[in-house]
Order: C-alpha cells, then sequence, then structure tokens
C-alpha cells in the first residue's frame, strides 16, 4: 500500500509489531481487541428451511485475530438448568478471522438444539468477536448480528 517493505521472515512465527507484510500493511503495536468476550443470547433453532449448509439455522462467532501471534480460544456454554459445557477449543491464526458455529462444536458434547445458552470466549491473545444468529424455521429468513460483550 504505502511500498513499504516486507519485514524479515520469522520462520513461522509472524511478523513483529511494527513490521510490514508483503502487501505493506503494518502489523499494530496497540492490541486490538479483548481475551475474554460474552455471548448472553444463544439459541440454535431445531428445523432450518433452505438449502444445507448454507441455510442451516446457526449462531456464529466471528473470530478476529489482528496480532501476530496464534489465538488459543476457549469456548465456555452455559444453560439455564444444567452445568456449563466445554471448553471447547480453536485456534485462529494470527493476521486470520474465523467463523466458528456452534452447531460444529462437538467435543467435548453437540450443544443441543432448542436451548437456551450464553457463551464466555477466553482467548490467549487480544481478539474480536462479532455473534451472528441465522433463523431460517420459515421461508423469510431472520439473520441478527451483534458485537459481543467486551468482558
Amino acid at each position: 500500500m504505502n511500498g513499504a517493505p516486507a519485514g524479515p521472515s520469522r520462520g513461522g512465527r509472524g511478523l513483529a509489531q511494527g513490521e510490514h507484510t508483503a502487501h505493506g500493511a503494518c502489523v499494530s503495536e496497540t492490541p486490538l481487541g479483548h481475551r475474554r468476550w460474552a455471548i448472553a443470547d444463544g439459541y440454535i433453532p431445531r428445523e432450518s428451511h433452505g438449502p444445507e449448509p448454507e441455510m442451516t439455522s446457526h449462531e456464529t462467532a466471528s473470530i478476529l485475530n489482528a496480532s501476530g501471534h496464534d489465538a488459543h480460544v476457549r469456548f465456555t456454554i452455559y444453560f439455564a438448568d444444567r452445568e456449563p459445557a466445554g471448553p471447547y477449543e480453536v485456534t485462529v491464526p494470527a493476521r486470520r478471522t474465523r467463523h466458528v458455529r456452534f452447531n460444529d462444536l462437538n467435543d467435548p458434547e453437540p450443544i443441543p438444539l432448542g436451548t437456551d445458552f450464553s457463551c464466555v470466549i477466553e482467548s490467549d491473545q487480544p481478539i474480536v468477536v462479532q455473534h451472528t444468529r441465522l433463523d431460517s424455521r420459515q421461508a423469510e429468513n431472520a439473520l441478527i448480528t451483534t458485537i459481543a460483550f467486551p468482558a
């Protein structure tokens, strides 16, 4: 972008803060995001309408890791009538985004459909989390999205 040269190779460890990528983007010296996030409203409908997997009703946590280090992220799911489930663990590589469908979290157990839940997301690196729900129980789909709460 600004014609700045790429920083030296770091053997797959990512760029240091202040170094430039091959495309001239600078890795910020200021952390972007938080290490703990909360999503209070979770619900995966049992039914869906439309082609799968694109139109399957789901909850998603879109995670941005703008740091120069991989983010090791843990999800803990809370319920109204039982003990929490988790942790569910994912890795978001340095300077990447990952969209995690709660429907796909199966280890240590699948998240039950048709059940209210909340989620706490914790990371060893600062991340940004956006929450999205697709409710496709009827042909007129509903899509909501909001930033998660930085705890």
